[in-house]
């Protein structure tokens, strides 16, 4: 989404920066019943979706004869430059996103494979989420140098985003794991299934526990154990954020027999107690 388009499809602006060829938007939309956009870049869009929410919407990139390939898309998505993309979803809850415009490198063009475009609709990449949220703090309360630190963010990720495109296709062609078997494993974590043993992944994907683990590292970077526990956390994060729900509630959704359980577990992974990230998240909003 070019982010002249924001304020033509209902977003309100609620910070924006430029510098050099890096433009940051933050901005907030209200629910919608549904959406059906579609977006071309003539340079890298960076997108995160910062609502505790996952991303409702399905995208697609259009293909040479109009060909589309549906994707679910995560929360960090990646529209190519030159690459059409088609945005769709039903009932739509209020969002907040953050957008990004980045400068254009020569290696970041010809993303054409099918294996590349599912990774674009969903990356998956802690170097990356880091630096937008940054942004999304410099955007919330701009310091003395916002300019050079966005300017500077924006050359890191689109050297980042050339990277992991690069590293993808490369695990693909080595061994790695398919698109539909990355997206298979994360659907079946996302309904809640964080108990599961790597050998139920093993079978949803048609391969064994050994070459799953070993895949999955290639294709990611990551441990699997590492990513289910990510994605728990994430959810946690967002359960935490509903001010009705109990520690002892929001222990026996994540599915811990008990609460101090999951104090320890979320201490462990983020640094803070659930009651003290709760605090942090009431106080920064």
């Amino acid at each position: 989404m070019a982010n002249s388009d924001l304020a033509e499809f209902g977003w309100n602006i609620v910070g924006r920066l430029s510098a050099g060829e890096t433009e940051v938007v933050l901005a907030d939309h209200p629910a919608a019943d549904w959406i059906d956009r579609t977006h071309l870049r003539d340079r890298p869009a960076l997108s995160l979706l910062l609502s505790p929410q996952s991303n409702p919407s399905r995208g697609c990139f259009l293909g040479n004869n109009n060909t589309e390939w549906q994707v679910s898309m995560g929360n960090i998505v990646l529209i190519p430059p030159g690459m059409p993309i088609r945005v769709r979803a039903d009932s739509v809850p209020p969002r907040r996103l953050l957008n990004c415009t980045l400068p254009l490198r020569g290696d970041m063009g010809g993303i054409d494979a099918l294996a590349r475009l599912e990774q674009c609709m969903n990356v998956r990449n802690g170097a990356v989420r880091t630096a937008l949220q940054r942004i999304v703090s410099e955007l919330e309360a701009p310091g003395f140098a916002s300019n050079a630190i966005i300017e500077g963010l924006g050359i890191y990720l689109s050297g980042e985003l050339a990277s992991l495109l690069a590293e993808d296709s490369k695990a693909a062609r080595s061994g790695g794991l398919a698109p539909w078997q990355l997206r298979r494993i994360d659907e079946h974590l996302q309904d809640g299934n964080w108990d599961c043993r790597i050998s139920d992944l093993a079978t949803l994907c048609g391969i064994s526990a050994r070459h799953l683990m070993r895949a999955f590292r290639q294709s990611t970077g990551r441990s699997l154990a590492d990513y289910i526990a990510a994605v728990r956390a994430d959810h946690a994060r967002a359960l935490l954020l509903d001010e009705t729900l109990s520690i002892s509630e929001i222990a026996q959704r994540l599915r811990f027999s008990r609460p101090a359980g999951f104090t320890t577990a979320f201490r462990r992974l983020t640094g803070l107690t659930p009651s003290a990230y709760r605090q942090f998240q009431r106080a920064r909003h």
